[in-house]
């Protein structure tokens, strides 16, 4: 099975629409592998924040009870350097492999050179396919795969389609990770909040005290929250900026054939903004399923809307 993109591009209205190719075999084995890899960061995720909890909540007791603080200390201190580097490095490594597999996919849905002075060689096809086999069939985000990623944007001239599916991306990952970081600062407020009034307060410790049962067993936790809430404003803040940029070119388009100069200077503003949102993408940083879940209906209907009212704009009628 060959993943090669087509460096040639295309010009005028694609043979099949965008939202027509993602759904085929070559399409879906990229998805699926790129899910089983997302999936893993995700896991990682999970372990690095649960173990990072689980010390904070034992610092919570310790400070009550009074009893343990230094071994509860060491172990918290011994965690944070555990999770701040060996797991981050794996978690790291993770999102490069499933950052390509997404770059793999988006380039040959968009009909995008693949930059080798950015990415890197791709994925080798057997690890595509080992990958692959680990999503299970029939589950919920094997279903998203089949249901298809992107939205209608046939009778739109090429690279004005690869814009709107660009625009789709880029807006709803920017919304999704700006309300998350949010979340985390409430939470790290909330938490450092009761550990001073359980330290200072109910169990009547010293500051000194409270900082050794309560704040170092919480370190992880600390490192952890501030590397999400940095970590997702930051892709945010960069996927913002690419969005005004593709909605710039989206504004300024007109239904009908793109003429030769322009249509070049397009796919390179394209490739452009393919090579931001791969940069995003390599953020080691996870958005929980179950973040995504909760928002996910209102901001399909949101994304869905605008896409087709581009769509609709810049669609040209035809036999």
């Amino acid at each position: 099975m060959n993943f090669s993109t087509d460096p040639d591009g295309v010009h005028g209205i694609p043979p099949r629409a965008i939202h027509e190719r993602q759904l085929d075999d070559a399409m879906l084995l990229l998805q699926r592998a790129a899910a089983a890899s997302h999936q893993r960061g995700q896991f990682l995720e999970a372990v690095r924040v649960t173990a990072a909890v689980a010390l904070a909540a034992a610092g919570i007791l310790i400070t009550l009870i009074g009893n343990g603080r230094t071994a509860v200390s060491i172990v918290g201190f011994f965690w944070f350097v555990v999770s701040a580097f060996l797991l981050k490095g794996l978690a790291a490594h993770t999102a490069r492999q499933g950052a390509l597999l997404q770059e793999m996919f988006d380039t040959a849905l968009f009909h995008l050179p693949w930059r080798a002075t950015v990415a890197g060689d791709p994925i080798p096809q057997p690890d595509v396919l080992r990958l692959a086999r680990k999503l299970p069939r029939g589950g919920a985000k094997d279903k998203r795969i089949t249901d298809g990623w992107y939205d209608a944007t046939n009778g739109v001239h090429h690279p004005y389609d690869v814009f709107i599916a660009q625009e789709q991306n880029l807006a709803w990952d920017a919304r999704l990770r700006r309300r998350y970081s949010h979340l985390i600062a409430a939470i790290t407020i909330l938490w450092t909040t009761i550990g001073l009034v359980v330290g200072l307060a109910v169990a009547d410790t010293t500051l000194l005290d409270t900082l050794l049962s309560f704040f170092v067993p919480s370190l992880a936790a600390y490192q952890i929250s501030y590397e999400i809430w940095s970590s997702q404003r930051k892709v945010a803040d960069e996927r913002d900026r690419l969005t005004k940029i593709v909605n710039t070119e989206l504004r300024n388009g007109r239904p009908g054939p793109v003429p030769e100069d322009e249509w070049h200077r397009l796919r390179n503003v394209a490739r452009d903004v393919q090579d931001g949102v791969l940069r995003t993408r390599l953020d080691t940083t996870r958005v929980p399923e179950w973040f995504y879940r909760r928002f996910r209906d209102g901001d399909e209907r949101d994304f869905g809307d605008t896409a087709e009212g581009h769509r609709v704009r810049l669609a040209q009628d035809t036999p």
